[in-house]
This record gives structure tokens, C-alpha cells and sequence, in this order.
């Protein structure tokens, strides 16, 4: 279907604790740690669609408390220059065979059909994203190490919100 982006501006640390607050609970669940890191110094208001931002990282953060059984769950946002954001979310889970690391973004892709009994899943959340990620001119990747965790990390380019207002 069609995917149409709604910019407005938003405030980055409220979106993102917005997305924490009820993932919050399951990993308190598994007894995981949740860290949530905003860059010192990052402008607080950004212009973009927040419902798709928070439901990329709804999707990146619940896969990492799921396939999580220990350790933590790290959120983190950093500037990479300009107006690029880039958004991480880094567990301590079972992480992912380099063979298996280019199907995570496919549609209906698992990375294990027995993980997928137990972890749930119909391997669209990560396609998905993907899909969100490219409608908003940004890139997706993914780092993982077998038995060590995964990083999953996206950027998008956004203005602050004060300048966008200015232009208006």
C-alpha cells in the first residue's frame, strides 16, 4: 500500500521515551535493563512525521527486548553532522548468523523458523521499517554477532524545528 509522510514538527526525547515507557515493561519482565541516550546537546525539536519515527523504533526496540533473555537494551540517538540523526538500538540477544544478516529486511524473512515459535513473529516488522526508513531518505543497516547482540541503526535527515518555523 501507499506509505504518505506527515511532517510536523516534534520533540526528539518525548518521542523517543514515548516509545520506551511501555517497552519498558516487558523488558523489566525479562529483567533486562533499559538504556535510553539522547546526545548531550541535540536539538530538542525536529521536523518529521513522529508517528513513523516512533513506530520504527517501536518495532527496533521490541525485537531487541524479545529475542533479549539477559543483559540490556540500549536506545541511542546521535547527530552524525548537518540534520542527519541516527537512531541505534544495541542488545546483548542471540543475535543473528552473518549468512542470515542481508534477509532480516525482507518480507516474511526469519532469521530461524524454530526462533520464530518461540519469539512470535511474521518476519514484516523488519520490512516494514525498512520501507519507512527509505520513504524518509534515510538508510537502515544491521550489525549482529552470533550469541554476542545486534545493532540495528537508521538515519534520516530532519530540520530543526525552529528553522523550519522560520521558513514558514
Amino acid at each position: 500500500g501507499q506509505l504518505v509522510l506527515d511532517p510536523a514538527p516534534f520533540n526528539l526525547t518525548e518521542a523517543i521515551e514515548d516509545v520506551a515507557t511501555p517497552v519498558s515493561t516487558r523488558a523489566k519482565e525479562k529483567d533486562l535493563e533499559l538504556i535510553v541516550r539522547v546526545e548531550p546537546g541535540l536539538p530538542r525539536s525536529f521536523v518529521g512525521d513522529v508517528g513513523r519515527i516512533r513506530q520504527i523504533i517501536t518495532n527496533l526496540l521490541g525485537n531487541a527486548v524479545k529475542f533479549t533473555d539477559s543483559g540490556h537494551v540500549l536506545v541511542n540517538v546521535t547527530l552524525d553532522g548537518g540534520n542527519m540523526l541516527r537512531f541505534s538500538v544495541t542488545d546483548t540477544g542471540i543475535g543473528i548468523p552473518a549468512d542470515k544478516l542481508k534477509l532480516v529486511f525482507e518480507k516474511f524473512s526469519q532469521v530461524d523458523a524454530s526462533s520464530t515459535r518461540r519469539h512470535e513473529g511474521t518476519g514484516l516488522g523488519l520490512a516494514i521499517t525498512s520501507r519507512l526508513v527509505d520513504l524518509m531518505g534515510g538508510e537502515i543497516g544491521v550489525e549482529s554477532e552470533e550469541g554476542k547482540g545486534s545493532t540495528f541503526w537508521f538515519t534520516v535527515s530532519l530540520p530543526v524545528a525552529d528553522e523550519f518555523e522560520r521558513e514558514q
